[in-house]
């Protein structure tokens, strides 16, 4: 499966981090191989990288393994702050015991790989993320929408509430289907400050704190 054809690599970077030197090397080759898109290693052992490439949009893959749920939720936040639109974050070897998913999904994580995952998964992964899609199975998705319910008193009762004006209704429709700010500004030809505008308010009117939730919440309710 190479991903090329469909897609100009010279618009995406692969970075892994986190990993060991052997293992991060081989982890390059394979995806590189795999899904034709560049892949570098990070080799600070930091989970993510320190500085990316701007004009690229990147895929960062984190190895959780021999992480602290603490430390994990910690460097991702830590991340997420001064971190650019375009940059979409996967975890692998995550140990499935610590049952953070929810948590991760609230900070912007767009894939989860577990200790036990085939690595044959992988690519796949960067395939749904090329195309705006998340990769998490189908319970997990399940279990984090009812803790995020509980949580934010989500519900049915919230679109009701929410009166979104017609140019906020556009923004969170390209939201959802995985449009970057960058994306959504030339679409509706605005400013990246605009749209950041918008999605402040959209954000607030529905009741929701990240770019996950608004577009679960368009889903439904869209």
């Amino acid at each position: 499966m190479v991903l090329s054809d469909s897609l100009d690599a010279t618009n995406w970077l692969i970075y892994i981090g986190g990993s060991a030197k052997l293992q991060g090397e081989l982890l390059v080759v394979f995806i590189e191989k795999e899904t034709g898109l560049p892949c570098r290693i990070d080799n600070t052992q930091n989970m993510f990288p320190i500085q990316l490439v701007p004009e690229r949009r990147s895929i960062i893959f984190s190895d959780c393994r021999n992480r602290s749920a603490k430390a994990i939720v910690a460097s991702l936040r830590e991340f997420k702050q001064r971190s650019h639109a375009d940059v979409f974050t996967i975890l692998f070897n995550l140990d499935s015991s610590l049952k953070i998913e929810d948590k991760l999904l609230e900070l912007g994580i767009w894939g989860i790989f577990y200790e036990d995952d085939p690595l044959e998964n992988m690519p796949l992964g960067v395939e749904a993320i090329c195309k705006g899609e998340i990769w998490f199975s189908r319970q997990v998705m399940s279990d984090c929408l009812t803790n995020m319910r509980r949580q934010h008193n989500y519900n049915d009762s919230s679109a009701e509430k929410a009166i979104l004006t017609e140019r906020e209704h556009e923004v969170l429709k390209l939201l959802s289907i995985g449009c970057s700010n960058n994306n959504i500004a030339v679409d509706m030809d605005i400013s990246i400050h605009t749209v950041r505008s918008h999605l402040y308010h959209i954000f607030k009117k529905i009741g929701v704190s990240s770019r996950h939730q608004a577009s679960i919440w368009a889903n439904r309710h869209l």
